[in-house]
């Protein structure tokens, strides 16, 4: 099957799960193309490299500055291959778009390949957007968008007429729990369109640490991860380590990976509160060293709230830790709860809730090793029976060919 794949950025350190997605592609035989409209900076996923997914990449225009870079390599498309290029420009342009719009639309008509796919996955909303031409270039294909959730503080809200008309021609859409579809439909999403699929994991990159220790160093080890930003919730999830270890006696330490720009803030907070002996702000890591700070966790911590129009949806390293048979304590924002193991709900709390945090970790802190090996089983089990990519692509592929194109297109 030919598969094409868009998404905002790519490749992204940030989002793992497009590399997991787009290698079971290809190790289950399809032909894979991918564009992007930018990429994050950062070091490469093995993934990606192991693929070269990063050289193979198609870079599309975002905005009329990227014409600098994108516009040679349309206008070199179009001398090799007038005739069939010319067609997909010319089915790109429409007369009631303005010359900004049509030109843009002309450079990625020509940058996208000519032959049709059999299946387009859109990931991002804003991607969707700007891959408005889709639908006139591939008549025949299957178009599917994944949403991932509404867009992160900081980052304009689509007008919802642009969102209406980008989701009008997609044939099927899939999110990541139950919480995010209904936010999927409050953008306009159809609702008989809509398909809860979540991302996955390749549980070969997870080997099962079966045998792994607890309360190293005779204290509990806590881990936050993720970009040190609103809505994160790193500074509620700081404090209410300071409250259990200075003031309730708790032995602990507290290891956060990820980088953002509250990343001052929080340093500030452990200087002032004399954390620094206990708390170690380790920064951005790559996606192996990240497997072994879960490995040697204890607890892992995910202190979200909703900011802004934002909210967590599948809370992707959540399941991480729980592969890595961590104890996970999060907040019940967005689709969180659905994504984390049942067991571990016990030790959950309201989203900003610091005195929530607080009991939760002081009531873990009292589980032995036994009690801590057994949550971190049930969590081990919860994450690989529900987020295996295997059986989530083969989903996926069979929901979207089952829908097919609509007829009214």
């Amino acid at each position: 099957m030919k598969i094409l794949t868009i998404a905002e950025h790519y490749p992204s350190p940030f989002k793992p799960y497009h590399d997991t997605q787009f290698e079971r592609f290809v190790l289950d035989g399809h032909e894979l193309t991918i564009c992007a409209f930018g990429y994050h900076e950062g070091e490469l996923n093995p993934v990606v490299q192991r693929h070269g997914f990063h050289r193979k990449t198609t870079y599309l225009p975002l905005t009329l500055k990227d014409l600098r870079s994108t516009a040679p390599r349309a206008f070199a498309a179009l001398v090799k291959h007038p005739s069939a290029c010319g067609k997909r420009i010319a089915a790109a342009v429409s007369a009631q778009a303005s010359w900004k719009r049509n030109l843009l639309d002309a450079v990625r008509a020509a940058l996208l390949p000519s032959e049709a796919p059999d299946l387009c996955i859109v990931h991002n909303l804003r991607a969707l957007i700007h891959a408005r031409v889709l639908r006139r270039l591939y008549p025949e294909a299957v178009i599917a968008f994944y949403y991932h959730g509404n867009e992160l503080p900081g980052v304009p809200t689509a007008d919802r007429e642009q969102v209406v008309q980008a989701l009008e021609p997609v044939d099927v859409i899939f999110t990541n729990t139950e919480n995010s579809k209904g936010k999927a439909i409050e953008r306009g999403c159809a609702p008989d369109k809509v398909y809860v699929c979540p991302v996955g994991f390749n549980l070969d990159d997870f080997p099962d640490p079966v045998d792994r220790a607890y309360l190293k160093g005779g204290r509990l080890n806590v881990l936050m991860a993720g970009r040190l930003a609103e809505g994160k919730g790193m500074l509620m999830g700081l404090r209410a380590f300071q409250e259990v270890t200075q003031e309730y006696g708790v032995v602990a330490n507290l290891r956060i990976v990820g980088d953002g720009p509250e990343r001052e803030q929080i340093s500030r907070f452990i200087r002032e509160n004399g954390l620094h002996a206990s708390v170690t702000l380790l920064g951005r890591q790559t996606q192996q060293r990240l497997l072994e700070e879960y490995r040697a966790a204890d607890v892992f911590v995910l202190p979200s709230m909703k900011a802004g129009n934002w909210e967590e949806n599948q809370a992707c390293v959540v399941q991480e830790a729980m592969l890595m048979r961590a104890v996970a304590l999060v907040s019940r924002t967005g689709g969180v709860p659905e994504s984390t193991a049942p067991e571990m709900l016990a030790y959950s709390f309201a989203p900003g809730d610091l005195a929530g945090l607080v009991d939760a970790l002081l009531r873990v802190s009292q589980l032995g090793e036994a009690e801590l090996r057994e949550l971190g089983a049930k969590g081990r089990a919860f994450a690989e029976q529900r987020y295996d990519i295997r059986r989530l692509n083969a989903e996926l592929i069979e929901i979207a060919m089952r829908c097919g194109p609509s007829r009214t297109h």
